[in-house]
């Protein structure tokens, strides 16, 4: 029994000595047998920002509907309405109104199709140049369909189609204008007769014009927006979280002074870059290209003791799709860095200097550079194109790699 034991037991021993072996050699291959990894340099711009969910508090004032009547509006989103101008037209009924909208869209159809037939096609150089418009225009749609941004879809999807029929024209393929106007203007007799509104609804001030509504436009009365505090704005960022009906008969609202607020509630460590009075861009975080210049009103320099600080930002740019805004996540960009975005790991010392390794046709290039902005895992490297010595463009940067020197080759 003793001698089963025994033989068990150097079984056991041999199975140990052999897996510290297999990990001795994985161990050693891993080390001496490094895989050549690169990434390709290409200029990038990265900001050093604070995030923030933040309300938008404006001088707003709903317009009510006459009663009995149905509204269509005339002016659009982020026009401007002089005092006793007309916003709005009324009809007895919905089914003219709907007919009045028809022929409205079908008016615009017409002014779109005649100026594109005035276009020449020398516009457009060539169809890669407009399959590359496309398709940049194709990305901003589906931006605009998750945004749920009905006004940039309608934009988005006339340029689309305006791109898609000089692609067509420029091929040689056959598309005649005059027939589409044609046809568009015997449907718009169809609804001339219902092109005349009953009567017309006037504003009593002028402002900006938004037919958007959500409730919530004295979520923070205009009045106190420059003092609000952090329980004030705590508040009205749980408000609205939570959809809430507009007044049934609102149809829309007039924004009556361009100086409006981005309010938020940040830890006072989040606002140690910023300062009272400092000039901001802030950026919405659903939206890539939408940035608007602000600037911090209040709120980033904090009474000692607090641990919040209210930090309001002032804005004086007003369009349609700012005058939707209400509830938004945000990004207060501080300062840009541009220059070659690379991994941490791509830097190296060599003679003394900073700089990373270029893989060039086999052969290894130290490249000098400086840093100019770091985070955690990546860093921004100064692009110098008259430096001899510096990052070009397109260069394989080497981000992992054995034994790294000035010409050595790689095979």
């Amino acid at each position: 029994m003793s001698g089963r034991k025994v033989k068990l037991n150097n079984i056991l021993m041999a199975v140990a000595i052999i897996a510290i072996f297999v990990y001795i050699f994985v161990q050693f291959y891993s080390v001496t047998h490094i895989k050549l990894e690169t990434v390709e340099a290409e200029k990038s711009i990265t900001f050093e920002s604070v995030s923030a969910t933040a309300v938008v508090v404006r001088d707003e004032h709903t317009l009510q509907s006459p009663e009995g009547v149905v509204t269509v509006p005339c002016v659009g989103d982020g026009d401007k309405v002089n005092a006793g101008g007309n916003v709005a037209m009324t009809f007895s009924d919905t089914k003219k109104a709907t007919d009045y909208s028809k022929y409205a869209e079908i008016q615009k159809e017409i002014a779109y199709y005649e100026k594109l037939e005035t276009q020449t096609i020398a516009q457009t150089s060539s169809v890669e140049s407009i399959n590359s418009e496309v398709e940049s225009k194709l990305n901003s749609y589906i931006r605009a369909m998750n945004n749920n941004d009905i006004n940039a879809l309608q934009e988005t999807g006339n340029s689309i189609n305006d791109s898609l029929l000089r692609r067509q024209m420029l091929i040689g393929e056959d598309v005649d204008l005059m027939k589409i106007i044609q046809s568009l203007n015997k449907e718009l007799e169809k609804y001339s007769a219902s092109s005349t509104p009953n009567d017309y609804v006037s504003s009593e001030t002028s402002g900006v014009f938004s037919s958007y509504t959500d409730g919530y436009e004295n979520v923070i009365p205009y009045d106190k927006a420059a003092e609000a505090t952090v329980s004030d704005i705590e508040k009205a960022l749980e408000d609205t979280s939570k959809k809430k009906e507009s007044e049934k008969n609102s149809l829309g609202k007039l924004i009556t002074s361009y100086v409006w607020y981005f309010e938020c509630v940040l830890d006072v460590e989040e606002v140690k870059g910023l300062k009272d009075n400092q000039k901001v861009t802030v950026a919405l975080k659903n939206s890539d290209d939408t940035t608007i210049n602000a600037e911090i009103l209040s709120g980033a320099d904090p009474v000692p003791g607090q641990t919040k600080t209210a930090l309001i930002l002032r804005c004086n740019d007003m369009n349609g799709k700012l005058a939707s805004l209400r509830r938004e996540d945000i990004e207060i960009r501080i300062r840009s860095y541009e220059g070659i975005k690379l991994p941490a790991s791509a830097l190296h010392v060599n003679a003394d200097k900073k700089g990373v390794y270029a893989l060039v046709s086999s052969q290894v290039n130290f490249r000098e550079t400086e840093v100019i902005y770091s985070d955690d895992d990546w860093v921004i490297v100064k692009y110098e194109p008259d430096n001899p010595k510096g990052i070009r463009l397109h260069d394989q940067i080497i981000t992992q790699g054995k034994e790294l020197w000035d010409g050595k080759v790689y095979t």
